[in-house]
């Protein structure tokens, strides 16, 4: 972050971090900075998530489940750098946005070095990963360059946050059980009664089932249902499909939000990338909806 970038022309710098599932260009090009997530291969060798891009990760994992890595937190060093560059390059404070705290001591990381921090950094902890981390990070330049301070910034990312619903269905929980990742869903005996439940972040960050359905079809049915119920009183609410190596089941589950005629802007499509695609494995599919918060209500 030599320059400030292009999209975020505000006095306080968005930096999150590759649990993101994006790249470091792919952040800049939207106004936030990414700390990348430590990748090490059973090989030992040592790598991050900036090294990968979507289509060679997924291609990496179908052919051989066993090479995939493990990831870490980050270094404390690679956050006081990346704050400094903020500070280097004129902005005078910075919000750090993390990847959960239910699967990650990420945020804790962060914290530490926001403490010493050479301008005022504050840190929220996203409760979720992957889109909806970047779409908190867009809101954030979005907030900071309608005059936001740097307080009144974190209660709007918050705000939003706690609008966010994500419902996944996974083909197997196998890579979320052998990653350590599977939170509360690691009793259940998917695979063997073709099980598909559908999963969320609960409010403490921690995945969990809401319901459980026989077949993808079904889960697919039912997911219009669930987001029916939660946001049938708004007419603010956006949303994005989401897919792990098969575009063709985000298309699917798309069809069954369209048939339901629910409110929504639909604002794209976003692949699942390295980070979260170690622990969710190929044939993943999810929703994303939101609350289009206006930044100004924050505005003291």
């Amino acid at each position: 972050m030599a320059a400030k970038l292009t999209n975020n022309q505000s006095k306080i710098a968005i930096i999150t971090d590759g649990g993101c599932d994006r790249t470091g260009p792919e952040g800049q090009e939207c106004g936030f900075d990414i700390v990348p997530i430590p990748l090490v291969f059973p090989d030992g060798t040592a790598s991050s998530s900036d090294d990968f891009g979507v289509r060679d990760f997924w291609e990496r994992l179908l052919s051989d489940y066993n090479s995939l890595p493990k990831t870490s937190q980050p270094t404390r060093f690679a956050y006081d750098q990346k704050i400094q560059e903020a500070a280097d390059a004129g902005y005078e404070a910075a919000l750090i946005i993390t990847l959960s705290t239910g699967l990650s001591a990420t945020h804790d990381v962060a914290l530490f070095a926001a403490e010493n921090a050479p301008i005022p950094t504050k840190v929220v902890d996203s409760r979720i990963v992957t889109w909806p981390m970047v779409v908190l990070c867009q809101s954030a330049v979005k907030g900071a360059n309608a005059g936001l301070d740097l307080d009144e910034l974190v209660q709007y990312v918050e705000a939003v946050r706690d609008t966010m619903s994500l419902l996944m269905v996974f083909d197997t929980l196998e890579y979320l059980v052998r990653g350590g990742r599977a939170g509360r869903t690691a009793g259940l005996v998917a695979s063997a009664l073709d099980i598909k439940p559908i999963c969320t972040f609960e409010d403490d960050g921690v995945i969990d089932s809401v319901k459980k359905t026989r077949g993808r079809k079904k889960a697919f049915q039912t997911i219009p249902k669930l987001i029916g119920e939660r946001y049938s009183d708004t007419g603010d609410v956006h949303y994005m499909i989401l897919f792990a190596d098969n575009p063709a089941q985000g298309d699917e589950l798309h069809d069954e939000l369209k048939k339901a005629n629910l409110p929504g802007t639909f604002t794209g499509t976003g692949q699942i990338g390295i980070v979260v695609g170690i622990y969710c494995g190929p044939g993943t599919t999810a929703s994303l909806h939101w609350r289009d918060l206006d930044p100004l209500d924050f505005k003291q």
